[in-house]
């Protein structure tokens, strides 16, 4: 399926990238994805266009609370286990 956007992938790097010109975040064990919402339509999707909106509902009520009403986060889905660990599993 060919999307209108391209997710960003994980680089590895030996430390924290500094400066102004740069932002980072932790890449744990999980999905990378896209949360798109058009009005009171949201899909989440993932880097080969796979719609995961149904496995990960929390997310998509998550995004109609948003005053925005159209905007698309690129992000990671992850399920932390109470010891912090990920596990990016979708629950049943």
């Amino acid at each position: 399926m060919r999307m209108a956007y391209e997710l960003c992938l994980a680089t590895a790097a030996g430390q924290v990238p500094t400066g102004p010109d740069w932002i980072h975040e932790v890449k744990h064990d999980g999905y990378r994805m896209l949360v798109i919402r058009e009005n009171e339509r949201v899909r989440l999707l993932s880097r080969n266009g796979t719609d995961w909106t149904k496995r990960y509902p929390w997310i998509a009520e998550a995004a109609l609370k948003n005053r925005q009403k159209r905007f698309v986060i690129d992000g990671e889905a992850v399920i932390l286990g109470v010891d912090g660990v990920s596990d990016s599993r979708p629950q049943a």
